[in-house]
């Protein structure tokens, strides 16, 4: 799967369905059941913060899950539309969603922040 895109709306309900599908393809990539566990966790706590953020801009733009992977490499972007809105009480779900995952980090995008989340594949034979 070079790259696959999923919109949900801002809506705390929609955040089960960003981590079912980044499970889904997070397996189809080939990470292991406990790995599995941590995708669904971090997926679930990033998408969460990008519903956070747009309803906090009030903004009622869709999130948007990017879900790709490589040889050595599951990714997961999420975008938000929250603006420049300050982290005040994001950090812990930053902290979380960097524990689980093997790299993240976030940076600005043209309406707001992609959080993104990198794991790395096992070995292929």
């Amino acid at each position: 799967m070079p790259e696959a895109s999923l919109c949900i709306p801002a809506l705390p309900e929609q955040v089960r369905t960003a981590r079912l599908v980044a499970a889904a393809a997070a397996r189809r990539a080939g990470l292991d059941d406990e790995m599995l566990d941590e995708v669904r966790l971090a997926v679930g706590e990033a998408a969460a913060r990008a519903v956070l953020r747009n309803v906090r801009s009030g903004t009622h733009a869709d999130v948007r899950v990017v879900l790709a992977d490589d040889l050595d490499t599951f990714t997961v972007e999420v975008h938000d539309a929250g603006g420049d809105l300050p982290d005040e009480d994001e950090g812990m779900a930053l902290a979380l969603v960097g524990a689980l995952a093997d790299r993240s980090d976030v940076r600005p995008g043209t309406r707001g922040d992609i959080l993104r989340l990198v794991w790395n594949l096992p070995p292929r034979d």
